[in-house]
């Protein structure tokens, strides 16, 4: 036990030699080579909000993926770099002078920052950029696109989306096509539509699933897969009255594709819908006849994912009955229907051939006489849209009454007063509106749904 214990003395005594070998010799000194950074970060922006970096190592290069807001131009042109990790120091512009983070710097365009590591050899050159938007994000910015080459008669038409192409119906045999796959351009081809019979309902059109479907005043269903030649649908004798919408298939419910309509069953309109993969039509429970305030013509629908996670099919339109206000109704299944009416003063007031949208994180309104849109979070409450989110418009200027009153600016909607129209939103969340009444097109879109995501 002795032996054994001195020799782990020995051992310690040896080790304790070597070390203070090491710290007497003036040549083994082993400096870091390390010249990273590790992290950096700059200034709070606006209303305190800090925005993460990333370090591309590779690369060399620190750059946020969220961009400042369009404003922030006039920040960055003066703001700290208040994080920067490295163990060695830094240095910056062309005479390699040592960067100190209580100075300023801008950074409305890229800077080089030279890390030096202890070793006084190895250096690494890093490439400064910060992100800010170019447009605003929440502006909805539009542009008048090229007019149909002839002006449509007199009456409604429908425009509608399928596989890439906008088409305009003008009638059971005629309409228009252009492809929406370059956005920035429309060149209008006339089509002939074979098919339709000639009491075919276009402003019943309801394009899911790549497909077009539209009911006829006899009660046919008919259905397209490329715009221009139909086909009857086996309804099972179902007198069909008009198409609501499509309801995506949903993960948390587990349901499936659905079609939804309105059908006629014993003197009465009722709800029925169908499972795109089967063939059988459903009608809703008990039979019973859909609510008398129920659109029954130019319906538009949105989809919206509620708290729940669970996918809404919410739908606006005509109706029959005279109401106080424009109701959205929703469903989940198409067989049974409930309004999102509210308590509130906050209702959306009544609008001649409104459509909906659930649209940038928000529900929103147009119709009407297109001199404002209306806004809502769950499509209960409506408010007047944000300043941002409105229609194209003109700057008027009313002089003062005398020479000393102020004049007066307002904004009036170039949309105010066109009358009929149709919209439709593509895959690329524009949004599509063709004009009955000159044969006008206009595209809007708002901007944060344009941009690239990192």
């Amino acid at each position: 036990m002795r032996i054994k214990f001195l020799s782990v003395i020995l051992s310690f005594l040896l080790m304790s030699i070597a070390i203070s070998s090491c710290l007497d010799s003036d040549d083994n000194y082993e400096l870091s080579s390390d010249a990273t950074i590790r992290a950096f970060g700059i200034d709070t922006i606006g209303k305190g909000i800090y925005y993460k970096f990333t370090i591309d190592q590779l690369k060399r290069e620190i750059y946020n993926v969220d961009s400042l807001p369009v404003w922030a131009d006039t920040i960055i042109d003066k703001i700290l770099i208040d994080t920067l990790t490295v163990t060695g120091w830094v240095t910056s512009g062309l005479a390699d002078t040592v960067f100190i983070m209580s100075d300023s710097v801008d950074l409305r365009e890229p800077i080089k920052l030279k890390v030096h590591a202890a070793d006084m050899i190895t250096t690494r050159e890093y490439t400064i950029k910060v992100n800010v938007h170019k447009q605003d994000p929440d502006s909805l910015i539009w542009r008048e696109m090229a007019a149909l080459p002839v002006s449509p008669a007199a009456g409604k038409k429908k425009s509608a989306i399928l596989k890439e192409n906008l088409f305009v119906y003008t009638s059971s045999t005629t309409g228009y096509r252009s492809s929406i796959s370059n956005p920035g351009t429309l060149q209008w081809s006339p089509i002939t539509v074979s098919g339709l019979p000639a009491d075919a309902k276009l402003n019943s059109i309801v394009s899911f699933n790549d497909l077009l479907y539209i009911t006829t005043t006899s009660g046919e269903a008919l259905y397209s897969d490329n715009g221009t030649s139909w086909q009857k649908m086996d309804t099972q004798g179902m007198k069909m009255v008009t198409f609501i919408a499509g309801i995506p298939a949903d993960d948390v419910t587990g349901s499936k594709k659905i079609l939804t309509g309105i059908c006629s069953f014993e003197g009465k309109n009722i709800f029925c819908a169908k499972n795109i993969e089967e063939a059988n039509w459903k009608m809703n429970e008990g039979k019973e006849a859909i609510p008398a305030d129920f659109p029954l013509e130019d319906i538009y629908s949105t989809v919206f994912t509620n708290a729940s996670g669970i996918k809404q099919t919410v739908i606006v339109g005509n109706t029959e009955a005279t109401v106080e206000a424009t109701m959205p109704w929703f469903t989940m299944d198409g067989l049974t229907w409930a309004d999102m009416s509210t308590p509130s003063d906050f209702f959306c007031p009544v609008m001649k051939n409104p459509s909906i949208m659930y649209y940038g994180g928000l529900f929103h309104m147009m119709g009407g006489d297109f001199s404002i849109i209306r806004s809502s979070r769950v499509g209960i409450a409506w408010e007047e849209a944000a300043t941002k989110f409105r229609y194209p418009s003109e700057k008027v200027v009313t002089p003062g009454e005398d020479e000393d009153d102020e004049e007066t600016i307002e904004y009036k909607s170039l949309f105010e007063g066109k009358g009929d129209y149709s919209l439709a939103i593509d895959e690329n969340h524009y949004i599509w509106i063709v004009w009955n009444s000159d044969g006008s097109v206009w595209r809007g879109r708002l901007n944060k749904l344009g941009f690239a995501i990192q």
